[in-house]
């Protein structure tokens, strides 16, 4: 395995993330100089994490799930019957609920929601829908993986719950909370808490005026940064004034990372040909093979070709998974994946080369869970998308 270091080890946990905002809606965030994620923002409020006052339409058996009117128009938003709160009970149609979009509407399918709402902050991620009256949790994120860093976080999250001037939920203490003070982790846990009274206020509201739509919504463009811990990025950089406010408004502890560069931001950033590069399906490697990205309705193909490499079949393979992981992430492909590395190899090589794509899932916020691979000795991958 000598390859890992050439391709790939040396580059974990030593990211130099940077995030490039062009206008208020275009954004590439990229790692090392290498784009990971491209986003154009449609202003769309039916984009994920927004929170909605939704009416139940009706419960179909066969799906185990329930449709939704959350006021997109003709689309029924679709609650899985294991994404509701209270999955025991059941709903009648017309009852109100509030939900969360864990999935955009895509073509004529409507946002996939759940009933476990979610606020993320900088340090916390706020549980109000999975805490009961007599038992509330402290979750450490399994990114901290220093044994004294998780028991300080554990009794501070204890403390904040023995606080009696504080509501009481469940949370969980995100990577950056390691390095924050525990007064900035009490302080957004408390905001947190307000934001979700506010919520649940805009909810009652809507729900006595007999209504569905939006109570609450976040910037598409800081919900894309927050993917990552704040402390990751090295710089933020904008070219517009309102963005710039923006940001120094809503996440002030970038203010020290932030750059502005008011004329032609992706050029200047070197990242302006990644629109031509995303519609290409050959996206080619520095030792000279290249991958073949073909999407169907019910998978993503990846192929692997040795073309003009020199290299050996492993080290091609190594190389080949390394980018297979980060386009997974730029073009945000979902759903099954199915990738075809260059062979026969043997088993050794195999499991290794399994074993280094998952080391690399590790720094995906989506969590792709890389399965194994095929008799036919193809690798599968499933992702979820954003």
């Amino acid at each position: 395995m000598e390859k890992f270091d050439s391709f790939g080890k040396n580059v974990f946990g030593n990211y130099n993330r940077e995030c490039i905002i062009r206008g208020t809606s275009e954004i590439i965030i990229t790692e090392n100089g290498r784009p990971i994620l491209y986003k154009v923002s449609d202003n769309s409020k039916f984009m994920t994490s927004n929170i909605f006052a939704a009416r139940i339409k009706e419960y179909v058996p066969q799906l185990h799930s329930y449709f939704l009117d959350i006021g997109d128009g003709e689309k029924r938003a679709l609650l899985p019957e294991n994404e509701k709160q209270n999955s025991d009970s059941k709903n009648k149609s017309n009852d109100f609920c509030l939900v969360q979009v864990t999935s955009a509407p895509r073509d004529k399918k409507g946002a996939q929601v759940t009933t476990k709402i979610r606020l993320t902050g900088n340090y916390v991620v706020l549980l109000p829908c999975e805490s009961s009256e007599k038992q509330q949790k402290v979750n450490i994120s399994g990114k901290i993986r220093d044994a004294s860093a998780r028991e300080r976080l554990f009794m501070l999250g204890e403390s904040i719950l023995e606080d009696t001037d504080l509501p009481k939920y469940s949370f969980i203490l995100r990577t950056d909370s390691e390095n924050a003070t525990a007064k900035e982790i009490v302080c957004e846990y408390s905001e947190l808490c307000k934001l979700w009274e506010s919520v649940l206020e805009k909810f009652n509201s809507f729900v006595s005026n007999t209504r569905v739509g939006e109570v609450y919504g976040r910037n598409p463009v800081f919900a894309e940064i927050l993917r990552y811990p704040l402390s990751s990025y090295s710089k933020i950089c904008v070219d517009t004034t309102e963005m710039l406010d923006k940001i120094k408004e809503e996440i002030p502890e970038f203010l020290p990372k932030l750059e502005f560069v008011p004329k032609r931001i992706f050029a200047a950033k070197s990242v302006d040909n990644l629109k031509n590069v995303l519609m290409g399906r050959k996206v080619f490697l520095k030792s000279g093979a290249d991958i073949v990205v073909e999407k169907t309705e019910a998978l993503t193909v990846i192929d692997v070709n040795s073309s003009k490499s020199k290299l050996p079949a492993h080290e091609v393979n190594i190389e080949a998974a390394f980018e297979i992981m980060r386009q997974l992430r730029l073009r945000d492909i979902g759903g099954i994946v199915i990738c075809d590395f260059i062979g026969p190899e043997d088993e050794k090589n195999k499991l290794a080369l399994v074993e280094f794509m998952r080391e690399l899932a590790l720094v995906d916020p989506n969590k792709p869970e890389i399965v194994g691979i095929t008799k036919l000795g193809l690798v599968e991958i499933t992702r979820k998308r954003n």
